[in-house]
């Protein structure tokens, strides 16, 4: 299990990764203007990937986890779900060129290269490799792509006109990636008869599923769509970048969730509800232990970060990362209430209705404030969201999770935070901005972090948080 969590941290990262290592070559070629026509096209192109999935990705990743133990149904599921994915994504594209031809002008090129991705969402059988815990094959085909993509951005990106050639080369990349998964597909599935009615099986239930993906893309995509709409391609780009950020923090957190959404369906399906529950504790207590100090660390370097590394032009990212930082604890415990609990059981409904709750909240802030602070409103919008969708989550499992028993560590994780945050800045204000003093950062906010937490531990228990943190780390062995 520690392998295939480390497995999806590098997974994670190298998605975000190679586009975040271009971003101070990017931003300053294409500027504010250019990145925020291809966040907004590419936005635009998202919502038509989701109904050409509906809902497949976590549905098809749930069972193939019940059906792995018998290697002909689980074969039968894959073809019947991934007939029906061909089905959709074919009408969704086809929907999109449409959509492009009537509605988009001044953006249509950059529009129509990315109907590329959209062919990546044809091919996409992510959800397979997931459902059998086979992360490594993921991470391999995604680092030799985006390598491969990161290479050619600094070959053939050289100035603001490149902006049709750099969308090529990021949706070819996301095309690509998918494509070559097929490789590993006809080593682990046997050839089986398919009915038609095999295949119409999965759509009531995949539409389950996509309810609280329309959510998800509501106050994940929306965001870029409504900013683009009432406000300027250039407040779109500062959004964006931000938002690259966060979610490449974001990522070493919310891995967990997707590491333990198919063994936790596996634990459920088998009956054992107190081993789950002692997965989910932990998974708990360590998303909190990550997700506190990268909040903290994020809000605290993003004043000296974004200068050397975006340029002059993106400044006004470093509030919207401030502003958008809580996010990432927040995420950490809706990951852990929503994917590790309420999806595995089964609890759509109430799963559902947390992500509405957010969508909700997230399209009437935005309505209200992005017209007026633009990028700034919409990070407004993003953080009022999370805190719906988790406080809503909450008060459906707050029978089930002991948060008594959170509480004390939490608070000593938050405080040790708020410590690291202050050290943080203060070695910010001293060196200035620079690539040294986001290392120099990085370096005493850890530091700080553990340091606290230690010291709290060793008062608390009489004891070390060394100990501790080998517990923690190896209870993922245990799943």
């Amino acid at each position: 299990m520690r392998r295939n969590y480390m497995y999806t941290v590098l997974y994670q990262c190298t998605v975000m990764l190679v586009p975040l290592i271009t971003v101070p070559y990017v931003s300053r070629v294409l500027l504010p203007e250019g990145i925020g026509v291809f966040a907004y096209t590419s936005s635009i192109a998202q919502y038509f990937s989701l109904i050409g999935m509906l809902g497949i990705g976590v549905y098809g990743n749930k069972i193939i986890a019940m059906s792995r133990d018998d290697k002909k149904e689980m074969s039968r599921n894959f073809f019947g779900i991934y007939c029906l994915q061909i089905f959709l994504s074919a009408l969704s594209i086809l929907g999109y060129l449409a959509l492009v031809f009537l509605f988009i002008h001044s953006e249509r090129q950059i529009a129509m290269i990315q109907t590329i991705a959209l062919l990546g969402t044809l091919a996409d059988c992510t959800w397979f490799f997931s459902g059998l815990e086979l992360f490594g094959g993921i991470v391999l085909r995604n680092t030799l792509i985006k390598v491969v993509g990161l290479i050619a951005i600094f070959i053939f990106v050289k100035h603001a006109g490149d902006l049709a050639l750099y969308t090529w080369i990021m949706c070819l990349s996301t095309f690509l990636g998918q494509l070559v998964m097929w490789f590993y597909v006809r080593k682990l599935i046997v050839r089986v008869h398919l009915s038609f009615r095999s295949v119409l099986k999965h759509i009531r239930p995949t539409l389950v599923y996509f309810l609280p993906e329309v959510a998800l893309q509501i106050y994940f995509v929306l965001d870029k769509t409504m900013i683009g709409l009432l406000s300027t391609k250039s407040e779109v780009g500062i959004y964006d970048y931000s938002d690259k950020i966060q979610k490449m923090a974001l990522s070493v957190v919310t891995s967990l969730g997707t590491v333990m959404l198919p063994r936790m369906t596996h634990t459920f399906a088998s009956g054992q509800f107190n081993r789950a529950k002692h997965y989910i504790m932990k998974s708990l207590d360590f998303s909190t232990l990550l997700g506190i100090p990268i909040t903290f660390g994020l809000a605290g370097i993003a004043k000296e970060f974004v200068p050397w590394y975006m340029g002059d032009s993106f400044m006004k990212c470093v509030t919207v990362l401030i502003l958008i930082s809580p996010t990432i604890f927040l995420m950490a415990w809706s990951g852990v209430f929503g994917s590790q609990y309420l999806v595995p059981l089964g609890k759509m409904k109430e799963y559902t209705l947390s992500l509405y709750a957010g969508a909700i909240v997230n399209f009437t802030v935005n309505l209200f404030l992005i017209r007026s602070f633009g990028s700034i409103g919409a990070s407004i919008g993003t953080l009022a969201a999370e805190l719906s969708v988790t406080l809503v989550q909450i008060y459906f499992i707050k029978n089930i999770i002991p948060f008594k028993k959170i509480l004390p560590r939490t608070v000593i994780y938050l405080f040790a935070g708020a410590v690291m945050y202050l050290l943080v800045r203060a070695a910010g204000q001293y060196l200035g901005s620079s690539i040294i003093t986001t290392v120099v950062q990085i370096g005493v906010g850890s530091c700080s972090y553990l340091m606290i937490i230690m010291v709290c531990e060793y008062f608390m228990k009489g004891g070390i948080l060394l100990n501790e943190l080998k517990k923690r780390m190896g209870w993922i062995n245990e799943v």
